[in-house]
């Protein structure tokens, strides 16, 4: 056999070993990028950012964001500190550390619905993520709404507290939409969800229906925040029971300040 042969012989197995080791490598290239070995580092970059890990009171500063519907805002509040900042400044002095507000994003009258739509925008992602407490009120004009078909009382729409019964699912679904997608963009933070009153305790044919409705409603923002595990609801329902006229504004909806107040305690309590 010529010497020649041997030669394009020798050639050929050396470059089908090379095939193999190029195709190999790169079948190793696709499974890391696709399905990465539990031992593998995902990048930095390619995390969403968090609230860094620990109790609050391990933290040397706690910062918080607020979300919701005008109790967050501070509606009916002259002095326009609201719950947000006066329960700020009583947990500063508590834990004897800074807390500041860093985003105060309620707005007036908004529903479950609309503020998960706000939870894609940019600005509010930004808020979430770096935030160690989400503060938050919503819910209330969901089930106003569905108990009044939308209208209102300076209209002359009355509640209909059976109708807001069955359609207290719905209202439900909303809630735990929300909680959940602020648990997805910070996984660490604390979320405080300020629970529902009844605004009405004082209108005899709607003391009772309309508290049994709202007691339904926290009962299952407390069976959320129970499954989290990092999630706080805050009782606000017997604040407003005994009195009631001293610590609702003119509008006879809203706290006055005195209402903010007992609630800010209440999340101070909570929260130490």
């Amino acid at each position: 056999m010529r010497p020649t042969s041997w030669l394009w012989r020798g050639l050929g197995a050396v470059t089908l070993v090379c095939l193999i080791v190029l195709l190999a490598g790169f079948g190793l290239a696709l499974k890391d990028h696709w399905a990465p070995s539990a031992g593998m580092a995902i990048p930095e970059a390619s995390k969403p950012p968090a609230a860094a890990a620990g109790s609050l009171a391990s933290k040397p500063e706690l910062k918080i964001t607020a979300l919701g519907d005008s109790l967050t805002v501070g509606t009916g509040d002259e002095t326009g500190n609201g719950y947000v900042k006066t329960a700020a400044a009583d947990l500063s002095k508590a834990m004897g550390k800074p807390v500041r507000v860093i985003n105060n994003l309620a707005i007036g009258g908004l529903r479950a619905d609309q503020l998960l739509e706000h939870l894609d925008d940019k600005g509010y992602v930004d808020a979430i993520v770096q935030a160690d407490i989400v503060m938050l009120t919503i819910g209330a004009n969901d089930l106003f709404e569905f108990a009044t078909d939308g209208g209102s009382l300076a209209q002359g729409s009355e509640i209909s507290p059976e109708q807001l019964d069955s359609r207290l699912p719905v209202a439900e679904k909303r809630l735990s939409d929300v909680l959940a997608a602020l648990r997805m963009l910070n996984g660490a933070a604390r979320i405080v969800y300020v629970g529902l009153y009844n605004p009405f305790y004082d209108v005899e044919s709607l003391r009772i229906p309309a508290s049994d409705t709202i007691q339904k409603w926290n009962a299952y923002a407390h069976g959320f925040a129970a499954a989290d595990g990092n999630a706080t609801v805050v009782p606000t329902f017997d604040l407003f029971e005994s009195d009631i006229g001293s610590y609702l504004s003119s509008d006879h909806f809203h706290p006055n300040e005195a209402g903010y107040a007992r609630i800010a305690a209440r999340i101070v309590q909570a929260l130490q």
